[in-house]
């Protein structure tokens, strides 16, 4: 049975309760999209020949500051007026979210789990809730984390399938619209994989090249200078309390240049190659797969934690989430299981509507949802350790 009809019950129980969370925003005047607005708005902006950068779209904090070339998909959704753009949005939004969940199933079932893991269903419900509070945000401000979580899914499967050159051409789209992703195309180059340097570079290039076509040559270099002024001045004014900076600042009682954020990125991309080129001298048939998943959805999962980002942000966790989770389904790890859920406590739980306004506000000073992240990521490098152990690992991948 393939996998999507294993999930059936589980996607017939998303789209049941999306499209009541839609009817809900509606009902109560919610339903904003508040970041679509700015890529909406952006989008027009870009079609009539108006400011794209530094202009504040909808709300004061609405500021563009994503490629150029990112415009260009959401074009069409300006022949449309707003509305019917959002529900379009939330629609693709839905249909991502599903099509996430069957290729976490599918990579876990044929490269990890030799094609034993129990319980498929239960384990997508329980998927589904620890990413509930950060969904349900992602949902309501219509941003495109979605999306990015689904082209580093699709890029795991290329790589797993020997596909390099699209692995690195799915990344490389990722990458260009969040550059913090570079951190995931690591192991490539480690690896020497070329044909996925190759991909990496064409998409790079083409999406460099877009403006070119539409706005134009003449619009192209200040579009993209803006660009880069925007992305500097993000993570000047902007803080993080989740950023392992902040968590610093906070220990210490005192402030701390960014070049403190740069340091973390770099210890973590040194400690990324030193793992990569340790799995690459031991790697065998039985372990190489796995290798190569945890190498992908363990850095995407701390992405967070290094950058300033939003809180949706960290739903990147969520592959490796159901890679422990897969581990604790199949083994009886009480460390590993006691460890995962006091992570998932601080991880799942940030929200007003459960500790109302001023409790949560604490909770973001504290930095709640970024030490929860930590406490799962070292619940997943402990988890890949143990389960890498395993001789049952497969040899070779399970035919579709």
């Amino acid at each position: 049975m393939s996998i999507s009809r294993r999930l059936r019950p589980f996607l017939v129980l998303t789209g049941v309760l999306l499209t009541a969370a839609l009817v809900l925003e509606m009902v109560n005047g919610r339903f904003w999209l508040s970041d679509l607005k700015v890529y909406y708005l952006a989008a027009e902006a870009l079609r009539n020949g108006t400011p794209v950068y530094g202009v504040a779209f909808g709300e004061d904090t609405g500021l563009y500051k994503y490629a150029p070339s990112v415009l260009h998909f959401f074009l069409p959704y300006t022949l449309l007026p707003f509305p019917a753009a959002a529900l379009v949005h939330y629609v693709l939004m839905g249909l991502a979210l599903s099509a996430i969940f069957i290729l976490l199933e599918r990579i876990l079932q044929r490269h990890v789990g030799h094609g034993k893991l129990p319980r498929v269903v239960l384990r997508a419900v329980l998927g589904l809730l620890c990413i509930v509070v950060l969904l349900v945000r992602e949902l309501h401000l219509g941003n495109i984390n979605l999306g990015l979580i689904l082209l580093v899914l699709l890029a795991t499967e290329a790589v797993l399938a020997g596909r390099s050159f699209r692995a690195g051409m799915l990344l490389g789209i990722a990458c260009f619209v969040k550059p913090y992703l570079l951190l995931l195309c690591i192991p490539m180059v480690v690896r020497v994989e070329v044909r996925a340097w190759l991909g990496g570079l064409l998409a790079f290039a083409g999406a460099l090249c877009l403006p070119l076509l539409y706005p134009g040559p003449t619009a192209w270099l200040g579009l993209h200078l803006n660009w880069i002024a925007s992305m500097m001045g993000h993570s000047l004014v902007l803080e993080s309390p989740d950023t392992f900076r902040y968590m610093l600042i906070n220990l210490l009682g005192r402030p701390l240049p960014q070049q403190v954020t740069l340091a973390f990125i770099l210890a973590a991309a040194i400690g990324l190659a030193i793992w990569t080129y340790r799995n690459r001298r031991m790697d065998d048939a039985r372990t190489l797969e796995f290798d190569r998943i945890a190498e992908l959805w363990i850095p995407f999962a701390l992405v967070p934690n290094l950058v300033v980002t939003d809180q949706e942000h960290f739903m990147f966790s969520l592959p490796m989430i159901m890679l422990v989770m897969a581990y604790l389904f199949r083994y009886r790890d009480r460390v590993t299981l006691l460890l995962f859920v006091i992570g998932l406590l601080a991880y799942s739980t940030r929200s007003s509507d459960l500790w109302g306004v001023e409790l949560e506000n604490q909770l973001v000073w504290w930095g709640v949802l970024g030490s929860g992240n930590i406490i799962l990521l070292g619940t997943g490098l402990l988890a890949y350790a143990r389960w890498r152990r395993d001789p049952l690992l497969p040899t070779e991948p399970l035919s579709a």
